[in-house]
C-alpha cells in the first residue's frame, strides 16, 4: 500500500496477532496508510529515526522495555513524534499519564474499532502539528523578548506601567538597572520611583503624573534621579494613558531612559564651542596687539635705518648701534610672546624663507650679548667657519628657539666665568645640511631633578600642569619654548650635564642651504621705477618713503591712503611695482589686489603687521606676487622689490 498522501505509520508491537489485528482495523479506517511494525523499542527508535515517520502506535510492553518506562524512553530517544499508546491494560490512571508525559492519546485494546483508530490517528498529527507551531511561536517570542531585552539594555531605557487608582506599578528589568537596584528588589509604586528623584525635580515629575493622569494626553519630560551612592543621572520620561480592556482598568503606561552621556556630550559640545569662541577671541585679540605693536615697530626700524645712513659722530653711533640691538631685542621679545600664546593653542605654522646666515648670525650674538652683560657673565660667541651665504628655514622660530635657549643657560649656570656658544652648518654625506647651535656651561652641573623638569617642560604649554609651580614655571618656561618650537621645526633638542663636562645644551634644525644669486640685498636699480606705496599709518608712510628714496635716486615714490585710492592711482598714473598694506580703513589691501587685477598685473608686494601663513595665502589667492612681514629690514624690502622686477632670486 505504498503512494503518495499516505499517512506513514509505524507500529511498536512484538505479539504478532495484535500487529495483525491493528492492520485489519487500519483497513477499516477509511485512512490511505503505509504500516510498518517494529518488535522492540530499539528497532522502533532506529526506524523512527532513518524514515519519514507521520504517527506512532506504541505498546508499553515490549521485548526490551516494559510499563510507563517504554513511552519516556521513547520520548528521550526518539524523534519529536506524536504517539498513541495502545495497552492491553483497561486503566485510565496510566493513560492520563502517557498524554501528561506527551503522547497525543491513549487507546485500550479491544475497546477501539477501525473507525476510532483512524480518527485517533488524525487527531494526533493534528494536535502534533499545532503543538509544534506553539512550540515554535513561543520560541520565536523568547527570542524577541530576549533581542527587546538586549535592546532596552543597550538604549538603557525600560518601559513601566502605573495602576492610577492605586499608584502600583510594574517596572522592567532597566528601570531597576537605572535606579541602580536589583531586578525585583522591591514592589515599586510611584512614591518609590519619586523617592529616586532629584530635589531639585520632585515637584515638575509629581505634576507630570498628575497631568497626563488628569488630561490624558501624552507627554514627556527630563529630570535627574539620585541612585544610593549618592551619583546623579539625567533620565527621560515619557507617559499616557492606556485602557486596558482584558483587565478592565485604565493604566499609566511609558518609558525610562538613562540620558546621562548625552547629557554630559551635550555639555562638552556647550564647553568646546565656548572654548572655541574663547580662542577664536583670543586669536583675534593677538592678531590685533600684534598688528599694533609691529606697525609702529616697522616705523622704528626704518627710522634707525635712516639715521644709520645719515652724518653721525662717534657718539651717536655709539648710541645707534645701542638702539638698534634694543630694537632687535624687543622684535625678538614681541615673537616670544605671540609664538607663546600660539604654542598652547598649537596653532604655530612654519613660515620658510631664504636668509643671509652671517647676518643673522650676528644680530642674534648683539642681543645676546647684551642678556650676558646684563647678567655680568663672561660670553664666548663662535661663529664657525664654512658657512654658506644663505639658508632655507624659518628665521623668526630659530630666533625664538636661540634666544630663549640663551636665556635659560643664563638662569640656570652657577659661575660666572662664562658661557661658550658655537654656531655652525653641517652637512651630510647626502647632502643634507643642519644648523647646529651649541651651548657649554662647563662649570654647572644640573641636577637629575632639574634635568627631568626640563624634559617635562613642554607640558607649561597645556592649559594646566600641576608639575609645576608658579616659581618653577618661570624657571622653566624658556625650555618648553625651545622644546615645542624645534619639534615644530623638525629638529632634535638635549641636555646633557654631569660632573665631567659640565652641562651642554644643543638644537639642531634641519635645514636648506641657499644658491648663490645674481643679486644681493644691497643692489639697486639701474633705471628709472616708479613705486606706489599704499599705506594709512602716517609714520610708515613717511619712513618707508625715505627709506625706498634713500636707495637710489632713480626711485619715485607716490603715497595712496587706502586701497581704493591705491587703485585708482594705479588705474590713472600706472606704477612699476605696489608695496600694499593689508590693514587699511576705506578699502583693505586684500579687496584693493582684487580691484587692481580686474585691469594690471603689476607687481604686488603686501607689507602686514599679522605675519602668519594664513595671511600669506590669501594675500597669493588674490593675485598678491609676494609677501613681507612688518617689521623688515630696508634690505629685506629692497631685495624684494629687485626679485619682483628682475626676475631672479634675491
Amino acid at each position: 500500500m505504498n503512494g503518495k498522501n499516505k499517512i506513514p505509520i509505524l507500529h511498536l508491537e512484538d505479539n504478532k496477532a495484535d500487529s495483525n489485528l491493528v492492520q485489519k482495523l487500519l483497513e477499516d479506517s477509511s485512512i490511505r496508510y503505509d504500516y510498518t511494525n517494529a518488535t522492540s523499542l530499539r528497532q522502533g527508535i532506529e526506524i523512527a529515526q532513518q524514515r519519514n515517520i507521520a504517527v506512532i502506535l506504541l505498546e508499553l510492553n515490549l521485548s526490551d522495555s516494559t510499563g510507563f518506562k517504554t513511552l519516556t524512553n521513547f520520548l528521550e530517544q526518539g524523534p519529536f513524534l506524536p504517539i498513541i499508546v495502545i495497552t492491553g491494560t483497561n486503566n485510565e490512571i496510566i493513560g492520563n499519564q502517557s498524554v501528561k508525559a506527551g503522547a497525543q492519546d491513549f487507546l485500550v485494546k479491544g475497546q477501539f474499532d477501525g473507525k476510532l483508530l483512524g480518527r485517533a490517528i488524525r487527531y494526533a498529527i493534528q494536535r502534533h502539528g499545532a503543538q509544534q507551531k506553539l512550540e515554535t511561536t513561543a520560541r520565536n517570542l523568547s527570542v524577541s523578548e530576549k533581542r527587546y531585552i538586549q535592546a532596552q539594555s543597550l538604549a538603557h531605557f525600560g518601559n513601566f506601567e502605573m495602576d492610577i487608582v492605586n499608584n502600583e506599578m510594574h517596572w522592567t528589568e532597566e528601570i531597576f538597572k537605572i535606579l541602580g537596584l536589583h531586578l525585583n528588589s522591591i514592589k515599586p509604586s510611584l512614591t518609590d520611583y519619586i523617592n529616586f528623584v532629584h530635589s531639585d525635580d520632585k515637584k515638575i515629575v509629581e505634576e507630570f503624573f498628575e497631568e497626563i493622569a488628569r488630561t490624558g494626553t501624552q507627554g514627556s519630560i527630563e529630570h535627574k534621579i539620585v541612585q544610593d551612592d549618592h551619583s546623579i543621572k539625567h533620565v527621560a520620561l515619557s507617559a499616557k494613558l492606556f485602557y486596558d480592556e482584558i483587565a478592565e482598568k485604565v493604566l499609566l503606561v511609558g518609558g525610562l531612559q538613562d540620558i546621562t552621556e548625552r547629557k554630559v556630550s551635550e555639555q562638552l559640545i556647550i564647553e568646546k564651542n565656548i572654548n572655541t569662541k574663547a580662542s577664536k577671541i583670543k586669536e583675534e585679540a593677538l592678531m590685533n596687539m600684534s598688528f599694533h605693536i609691529r606697525t609702529p615697530l616697522a616705523s622704528v626700524v626704518n627710522l634707525v635705518y635712516l639715521l644709520e645712513k645719515s652724518r653721525l659722530n662717534t657718539q651717536q653711533k655709539e648710541f645707534l648701534d645701542g638702539l638698534k640691538t634694543s630694537v632687535d631685542d624687543l622684535s625678538i621679545m614681541v615673537n616670544n610672546l605671540l609664538n607663546f600664546s600660539m604654542l598652547v593653542t598649537d596653532q604655530v605654522e612654519i613660515q620658510e624663507e631664504e636668509f643671509k646666515i652671517k647676518e643673522f648670525l650676528q644680530s642674534i650674538k648683539k642681543v645676546v650679548q647684551i642678556k650676558a652683560d646684563n647678567a655680568k657673565l663672561k660670553l664666548e660667541f663662535n661663529i664657525l667657519k664654512g658657512l654658506p651665504s644663505t639658508i632655507f628655514s624659518d628665521s623668526i622660530k630659530i630666533t625664538q628657539i636661540l634666544y630663549n635657549l640663551m636665556d635659560s643657560a643664563i638662569k640656570n649656570t652657577n659661575e660666572k666665568e662664562g658661557l661658550v656658544i658655537n654656531a655652525l652648518i653641517q652637512k651630510d654625506d647626502q647632502g643634507s645640511a643642519s644648523f647646529i647651535f651649541h651651548i657649554t656651561d662647563a662649570n654647572t652641573v644640573l641636577s637629575p631633578d632639574k634635568l627631568k623638569k626640563f624634559e617635562e617642560s613642554e607640558k607649561l604649554l597645556e592649559v594646566y600642569s600641576e608639575e609645576f609651580d608658579d616659581e618653577q614655571q618661570q624657571e622653566f618656561l624658556s625650555i618648553a619654548m625651545v622644546t615645542k618650537l624645534t619639534k615644530i621645526l623638525d629638529g632634535l633638542f638635549k641636555i646633557e650635564s654631569d660632573s665631567a663636562n659640565g652641562t651642554t645644551y644643543q638644537v639642531e634644525i634641519p635645514v636648506k642651504v641657499g644658491q648663490s644669486t645674481k643679486i644681493s640685498h644691497g643692489d639697486a636699480p639701474d633705471v628709472p621705477i616708479k613705486i606706489l606705496l599704499v599705506e594709512d599709518h602716517f609714520l610708515n608712510q613717511i619712513a618707508t618713503k625715505r627709506v625706498l628714496t634713500t636707495w637710489s635716486d632713480l626711485v619715485q615714490v607716490d603715497i595712496a591712503e587706502n586701497g581704493l585710492i591705491g587703485a585708482q592711482k594705479q588705474k590713472e598714473f600706472g606704477y612699476d611695482i605696489i608695496l600694499m598694506d593689508i590693514q587699511m580703513p576705506v578699502m583693505n589691501g586684500i579687496d584693493s589686489a582684487k580691484k587692481i587685477r580686474t585691469f594690471s598685473q603689476v607687481p604686488i608686494i603686501a607689507l602686514t603687521a599679522n605675519a602668519s601663513k594664513q595671511e600669506a595665502d590669501r594675500c597669493i589667492s588674490v593675485g598678491i606676487n609676494d609677501y613681507l612681514g612688518k617689521p623688515f629690514k630696508p634690505t629685506d624690502l629692497y631685495a624684494k622689490i629687485m626679485t619682483m622686477l628682475v626676475g631672479v632670486e634675491a
